[in-house]
């Protein structure tokens, strides 16, 4: 792989993969968008926005095993075309869906198979890279995430404020821009899944199958397309058989696949892997909790704000006045507008947001992840406590900003956790510590959905606790370098589809 040189294929695999990663967050988090110009549709309450926004991510901690397993068996490509591929059909039928129960279905189902690329898409980018490039390439693919955030709301802002409705009489239902955008938010995924016909399967993939004359191949075209040079040039000629090399197409019973899974996770709860799988697991979870509970009821927060003319209010009283007003209303009128202000405040915050993933892929190498972690959780997770105290509404909106930027830390985390577990348990280790995370996503929106209706300042001391003692956990991080996470490459890895480097 280091022969093969670092060039144009490299930075083209990492657009590629990035843009999986954009169209990734624009189906997980589009809801949080589209519940609240739906609510008068769908006759939604605050509990079941709560609820909906949460089935992107129970969606991946119910089926990221099988996925994971099925990529290992069956190749990351075909597991990641396909998944893509039935997603965006279902993301077009949840757009015509006339009630909430088909929706929540037809998005459940959408969210399964879009977890599919979750679990496979850093793999899939890392295993192109070689080792002193990857930690970057990975690091400048998550800035896509950052991309996405900012996409979102100006897809949003472009698609919501239309003005038109298109009766659809047999199934019952009003065609209105909150439809559309569902679509417009698929469209990127579909893109990609055209774009991924034509990429090759992981080389690291087909070595550890077996099948070497593929992989021999795959490099051949990265060193002609780095180089400029015909593959023909390319130094190597012949791999080297690796005896526990296994047949992706060999089907195993369901007992042995269970026991094998058994096998990987067992001794991460045990010493002296116990402290570190405990850890990481937590450290996921609260980040995960904050930064995706948050932002699923971000665009309803702001939207509120911008609505309410005073600035010298803190954030939970205006929340608490907007909704005491709206129950002592004698006829209630469903509104569903959402304020221009809503969007651009939105883009804002998700440009600061592309920017930490930028900054952090350019300083991790100097620096040192231990100390990134701790500063950037220290200072989110404070700013996350001010929010709710800060007197004036933009300092607070500020500060709920930065508050958000802790989920710059999730790579960094997994970064920490390949240098942390042997290879051996590597790849389940990171797949527990995100499952975990994707589980606090789920609980972290529901509590946040609740809390908003009957205490709106605890969320924002619970959850900015929360981050504060991830920051102080990160302190008994061992300062690992470089030259260990080298040896550890050295050692056979077989074929780890949830490592994301």
């Amino acid at each position: 792989m280091t022969l093969t040189g670092f060039g144009i294929y490299n930075i083209s695999h990492m657009l590629l993969s990035g843009f999986i990663l954009m169209g990734v967050i624009l189906q997980n988090l589009a809801l949080g968008y589209v519940l609240p110009a739906a609510q008068c549709d769908l006759d939604l309450t605050l509990q079941q926005r709560g609820w909906l926004a949460a089935i992107p991510f129970s969606a991946v901690i119910l089926t990221s095993y099988f996925w994971g397993w099925l990529a290992d068996t069956r190749g990351r490509r075909p597991v990641m075309l396909f998944s893509m591929f039935i997603s965006v059909i279902m993301s077009v039928l949840a757009s015509f869906a006339p009630n909430l129960v088909s929706f929540a279905v037809l998005e459940f189902l959408s969210a399964i198979f879009m977890s599919g690329t979750t679990a496979v898409v850093y793999t899939y980018l890392g295993e192109f890279n070689d080792l002193r490039h990857r930690d970057k390439i990975v690091a400048f693919g998550s800035s896509f995430v950052g991309i996405g955030t900012v996409a979102l709301p100006g897809i949003s802002w472009l698609i919501l404020p239309l003005e038109f409705s298109v009766p659809i009489h047999f199934l019952g239902i009003t065609y209105r821009s909150w439809r559309l955008l569902i679509v417009a938010c698929a469209v990127p995924y579909f893109i990609c899944s055209i774009l991924m016909i034509f990429a090759p399967e992981s080389p690291k993939f087909l070595y550890s199958s077996g099948e070497y004359d593929k992989c021999l191949e795959v490099l051949k075209s990265i060193y002609a397309i780095n180089k400029r040079t015909p593959a023909d040039l390319y130094p190597v000629k012949n791999l080297a058989v690796e005896p526990q090399a296994n047949k992706c197409g060999a089907s195993k019973p369901a007992k042995s696949i269970l026991a094998s899974m058994r096998d990987q996770t067992v001794p991460l709860f045990q010493p002296p892997l116990l402290p570190w799988s405990l850890l990481a697991c937590f450290v996921q979870f609260g980040i995960f909790a904050t930064t995706n509970g948050f932002y699923v009821w971000f665009p309803s927060i702001l939207n509120s704000l911008a609505n309410h003319g005073a600035t010298d209010m803190r954030i939970c009283d205006i929340l608490d006045e907007t909704k005491t007003s709206a129950i002592n209303e004698t006829l209630i009128i469903c509104d569903d507008k959402m304020n221009t202000s809503t969007f651009e405040h939105s883009i804002y915050i998700g440009l600061v947001f592309c920017s930490m993933y930028l900054i952090v892929g350019f300083v991790v190498d100097v620096v040192g992840k231990k100390l990134i972690l701790v500063s950037v959780l220290s200072v989110t997770g404070l700013c996350g406590i001010g929010a709710n105290l800060a007197a004036n509404k933009n300092l607070a909106v500020v500060l709920f900003a930065i508050f958000q930027m802790s989920g710059a830390c999730i790579g960094l985390m997994n970064a920490v956790n390949v240098e942390l577990f042997p290879t051996k348990y590597r790849a389940m280790a990171i797949c527990l510590s995100m499952m975990i995370g994707r589980v606090g996503s789920m609980a972290g929106s529901n509590l946040i959905g609740l809390f908003l209706e009957t205490n709106c300042g605890a969320s924002f001391y619970l959850f900015g606790g929360i981050i504060i003692v991830c920051a102080i956990l990160c302190l008994t991080l061992p300062n690992r370098k470089r030259e260990v996470a080298k040896k550890q490459t050295i050692e056979p890895t077989g074929n780890e589809t949830h490592e994301p480097v």
